[in-house]
């Protein structure tokens, strides 16, 4: 009880705190982060405003039907007033007949279209289309709510589905394949007459030359997939260059409107993306339960969250904000789905960890389909955990994540992250406390020892935690050539702050890079390897790699290396197709190793434990070309790579 109090009041006194500051000038300053799927009544404004967070998302959506944005444009003024960004949004794929005015020959204008012309039920609902990125009255008709919202003053866009979410069988549209035609050109730049479209793609006339018409005389119409078209990597290389194309560009007309408005408008995807200012994603395959549907704590998921991060940023390019939510999915969401009471174990816990590992937690008020942290009685726990991280937002937004191996714990289910911060000159150690009884409150472990691989104890060791009020300390002393931290307890979470006069020189292993989990082939095949280990476009990096089965999707991964001395290659596979995989490795041409991938679950999922092994590779020193294939019969799924200097 005398916690429960505590907790309430912190979380009340950082909120009436939180309510007199100004809104961030820089989403790069922003600490906290809710979700609200939408803002309808005072009580959603007033609930929003308790949450104590530095960004909405969401609080508006166009997915269907559009609201008046200026009636309701007082939000954007309350979210202000409450020292918060306001976040809106729109679907860049769904597309109902009848919506917001539009007659049944623009919508048929703007859908796309299977390989036979014919109209296809998105999401395999009747009156459900997906848009034609090729369409410009499609594009032009998605971003007309994206302006209307800025008008009424939004600070933050939230664009789903920005590749318009098409199935294999979609895109096929006029517009497409005319799209498709110039882009043969361009690529091939041969003259009209010349031999090679009739020799390389059995292309009689290329001046008029029809997709659709190709297919339909070629017989493939039904699979124009198939292994015997030989324009199918055209096609899907043509697809990838026009997504990217189309979104880079509405990314920049956004940002042209907002300027002739005297304003400043962040973007971001549903999922990682390029150009944005901050990545938005939902935690989807990281989500975790045991056989019986509940929240499973036992693994520490420290690697896969740094990885993310990792990728996010260098997708972009540049650090910016990785943030994780509970999207609410098409069919409900498991968080919907879990207790409360795990909901809350998940907030104090998992999202701690998503914190140490450089990443922000969207905490969840309000959703589209009855989640409601009020109703519920996770509120209190969520403006508890929002206050603390808004309070403390330096320890996050300052410094950087230097690792998680090879730091060791003394007692069980601990998470733990190390993070340095030159100017403070402080090393953060990030601890993380995964046990929980049959009520899902948290176990308090303690005394708890931390092992770190350096030998110069810091001057003085200050805690910090959501679980108490104030700061506490910690020892700290030199054992064997390595530094022990020793903290009294820990709760749920608590970051131990190392202070030093001089930085020293810290062993830590190099982060991972984790993978996404597109359906289609890689937008890139060349990796380049940074001296830190760390892969310098490893934001491209597709999980799936393909074997057999769908060798229109294999686009498989080159790393090149170049390296002082030799390191090691790590890859970690999760689950398998049900017709399972081979990967083989090799080293300039050469190979040396391969890996058998049988089926064991049976359930074809990509993101199952099946396997959750991690597979090595030797590399010597100087520069080499590492080649992963699949012979396989289907794909294997590999959710990070990491390499690491012996």
């Amino acid at each position: 009880m005398k916690h429960m109090i505590f907790s309430l009041l912190l979380g009340l006194t950082l909120f009436h705190a939180a309510q007199a500051a100004e809104p961030v000038d820089d989403i790069n300053r922003a600490a906290v982060y809710t979700i609200h799927e939408v803002l309808q009544s005072p009580d959603d404004i007033a609930m929003a405003k308790r949450a104590g967070s530095d960004v909405w998302i969401r609080g508006w959506f166009k997915w269907n039907r559009a609201r008046d944005y200026v009636k309701f444009a007082p939000q954007v003024q309350a979210a202000h007033e409450a020292g918060a960004l306001f976040g809106g949004g729109v679907t860049c794929s769904a597309l109902y007949h009848g919506e917001n005015g539009l007659t049944e020959k623009q919508v048929l204008d703007m859908a796309t279209r299977n390989a036979a012309g014919e109209l296809v039920d998105a999401w395999d609902q009747r009156g459900i289309r997906h848009g034609s990125l090729s369409n410009p009255a499609y594009v032009d008709y998605v971003l007309s709510w994206c302006y209307r919202q800025i008008d009424q003053g939004v600070d933050y866009l939230f664009m789903d589905e920005i590749n318009a979410a098409l199935d294999p069988d979609e895109g096929f549209d006029d517009y497409s394949l005319r799209d498709f035609a110039a882009y043969l050109k361009k690529q091939h730049d041969w003259p009209a007459d010349d031999t090679r479209w009739q020799q390389q793609f059995k292309i009689d006339d290329i001046s008029k030359f029809d997709y659709r018409a190709y297919l339909r005389k070629h017989g493939l119409i039904d699979n124009p997939y198939a292994m015997s078209n030989p324009l199918r990597e055209s096609w899907n290389s043509f697809r990838r260059d026009r997504d990217d194309r189309v979104w880079h560009t509405m990314v920049d007309r956004l940002r042209d409107y907002a300027k002739s408005k005297q304003r400043r408008v962040y973007i971001s995807g549903n999922g990682l993306a390029r150009y944005v200012d901050l990545q938005v994603l939902g935690v989807w395959g990281l989500w975790r339960v045991d056989d019986r549907g509940r929240v499973d704590l036992s693994e520490s998921q420290m690697d896969a969250w740094a990885a993310t991060v990792q990728s996010g940023r260098s997708l972009v390019g540049r650090r910016v904000p990785v943030v994780l939510f509970h999207d609410w999915g098409m069919d409900g969401y498991p968080w919907i789905k879990v207790t409360p009471a795990e909901r809350k174990a998940w907030m104090r816990i998992r999202a701690a960890e998503i914190y140490a590992a450089g990443g922000f937690f969207a905490f969840p008020v309000r959703g589209p389909w009855g989640p409601n942290a009020q109703a519920d009685g996770t509120l209190d726990t969520l403006i508890h955990q929002t206050g603390f991280y808004r309070a403390h937002r330096d320890l996050y937004l300052r410094g950087e994540l230097i690792g998680i191996e090879p730091l060791e714990c003394d007692q069980p289910l601990m998470s733990l992250a190390l993070w340095r911060d030159v100017e403070a000159k402080q090393l953060r150690l990030h601890v993380i406390n995964r046990r929980v009884d049959e009520q899902w409150q948290s176990v308090k472990q303690g005394p708890v020892t931390v092992t770190l691989p350096t030998d110069k104890a810091p001057r003085r060791v200050r805690l910090i935690s959501p679980d108490f009020e104030g700061e506490r300390v910690a020892t700290a002393s030199v054992d064997h050539g390595q530094v022990k931290v020793t903290l009294p307890a820990v709760e749920a979470y608590t970051v131990a702050v190392l202070e030093y006069d001089t930085l020293p020189t810290v062993r830590m292993h190099t982060l991972k890079t984790s993978t996404s989990g597109h359906w289609r082939a890689a937008d890139e095949s060349e990796f380049h390897v940074k001296p830190d280990g760390m892969i310098a476009n490893g934001g491209a990096l597709n999980g799936y790699v393909h074997g057999k089965l769908h060798p229109q999707m294999s686009n498989p991964p080159t790393f090149i290396t170049n390296m002082t001395a030799p390191c090691t290659m790590k890859l970690h596979v999760l689950g398998v197709s049900s017709a399972g995989a081979r990967l083989r490795l090799s080293i300039d041409g050469k190979l040396e190793k391969t890996i058998d991938l049988p089926d064991r679950d049976r359930r074809n999922d990509a993101y199952a434990t099946e396997y959750d092994e991690t597979f090595t590779l030797n590399i010597p020193a100087g520069e080499h070309r590492i080649s992963l294939t699949n012979d396989g019969g289907d794909w294997a799924f590999v959710s990070w790579y990491s390499f690491d200097k012996k």
